[in-house]
């Protein structure tokens, strides 16, 4: 796997259907700003892929609903950490 086949969300592109089926002509091109929270934030951020941010998973992605492509069980699990550290555990 090389750099370029992560998307900007920092999933492996060969496991997306529209990469799969070649539609795909990656993240940036594909999308205008708006049309993908998480592609916004990584342009603004300047980052390669979601995952490399200080704060992933953020509350963006554990809130919103199909806002990923992530376990949902690992992002319960992570909003669970969250507040426990919130409360000092």
């Amino acid at each position: 796997m090389v750099k370029q086949d992560i998307g900007k969300c920092g999933f492996y592109c060969g496991s997306c259907p529209q990469f799969i089926q070649q539609n795909c002509p990656g993240c940036v091109p594909a999308h205008k700003a708006g049309d993908c929270f998480t592609r916004d934030c990584v342009i603004v951020q300047e980052l390669e892929f979601c995952g490399q941010c200080d704060e992933f998973p953020c509350e963006d992605i554990i809130e919103r609903d199909r806002a990923t492509v992530l376990d949902e069980r690992w992002l319960r699990w992570q909003k669970r950490l969250r507040i426990k550290r919130s409360l000092g555990m």
